[in-house]
């Protein structure tokens, strides 16, 4: 199944802004999330070897490596990448290099170690990563007595990336309205884009909207401009 960056979606947006990118990545990022969850994990608990590279939900294995973990004692997010004491093979932080790599413009990805803070958290940071992956891709956190470390999980089955139809993409961008802060315009955008549907804009000094016809149906969804963001006014499913 192909793979559909966040950093490919043609609308205008900073590409060194970590809340545009997060904006961009949330919706289609929270609904793989999901599903992986649905289809993979279920009831079962995880067992993980990251000199093997490998985590197990039950009997099903899947390749594994690291993003970066939270620590509840400074509060602060590390990168694999920088995590240079771990003692585990170099590759095991892979995929926190492929983020820098392919993020590079944007601070959260280039220093090693912040504070964590309501928009700098580890699920955020690791929907940004998932969402400018080079291939198809969810993570987990992985809890542990003073913090938790996020990885990326490689070799899901295809129907976590299965595209959202009209009826399902609209509902899941009205249910991340109300439970997550995010320019709205971006996150329409991005949430059509990985899901592989083609739309237009239009936009004037005030607003405007994101319209995609795909199969006989029409889905509009109009905002405006607020304090530097842009909040969804009415959506629209004919």
């Amino acid at each position: 199944m192909d793979t559909i960056s966040i950093l490919t979606t043609p609308v205008e947006f900073d590409k060194n802004d970590f809340l545009s990118l997060l904006s961009l990545a949330v919706g289609t990022a929270i609904s793989r999330q999901n599903r992986m969850g649905e289809l993979v994990i279920g009831d079962n608990g995880w067992n993980m070897d990251l000199r093997s590279g490998e985590i197990k939900f039950g009997d099903r294995a899947f390749k594994c490596g690291i993003l970066g973990s939270e620590s509840y004692v400074s509060n602060t997010w590390l990168w694999g990448w920088a995590h240079t004491e771990s003692g585990l093979p170099e590759n095991a932080a892979a995929p926190s290099r492929r983020a820098k790599r392919t993020l590079s413009g944007c601070p959260e990805f280039t220093e090693g170690k912040f504070g964590l803070d309501e928009l700098h958290t580890g699920h955020n940071l690791a929907m940004v990563a998932m969402g400018a992956a080079e291939n198809n891709v969810c993570y987990y956190r992985c809890p542990y007595s003073d913090g938790a470390l996020f990885v990326q999980i490689e070799g899901l089955p295809d129907e976590v990336f299965a595209p959202l139809d009209l009826t399902a993409l609209a509902r899941q961008f009205v249910e991340i309205l109300s439970a997550f802060y995010c320019d709205h315009r971006l996150l329409a955008a991005g949430l059509l884009h990985q899901n592989g549907y083609s739309f237009s804009e239009e936009t004037s000094p005030a607003g405007g909207a994101i319209v995609c016809e795909s199969v006989g149906r029409t889905l509009r969804i109009d905002y405006e401009k607020f304090d530097g963001l842009c909040r969804t006014t009415n959506v629209n499913l004919s």
